[in-house]
């Protein structure tokens, strides 16, 4: 139960991250500031894609086990 709430908080923070930074690169007044956002998610994003299982369509990352310790088919 540890590891699903450990790994709910940090998708939750991910998303939050990078709502924000979406955000930033949009609406900040300053181009510096748009600039900086922009190259930071683009990072996040590349590191997010590198994550994904060659083979397998978007959306569908790694399937580790389940809680109880079993593989999902």
């Amino acid at each position: 139960m540890f590891i699903g709430l450990l790994s709910a908080i940090s998708a939750s923070l991910y998303v939050v991250i990078v709502a924000t930074l979406a955000l930033t690169a949009t609406f900040a007044r300053r181009e510096t500031l748009r600039s900086e956002a922009r190259s930071t998610l683009a990072v996040l994003m590349l590191v997010r894609e590198a994550e994904r299982v060659p083979g397998l369509p978007p959306g569908q990352g790694r399937q580790g086990p389940v809680s109880d310790g079993s593989v999902p088919h």
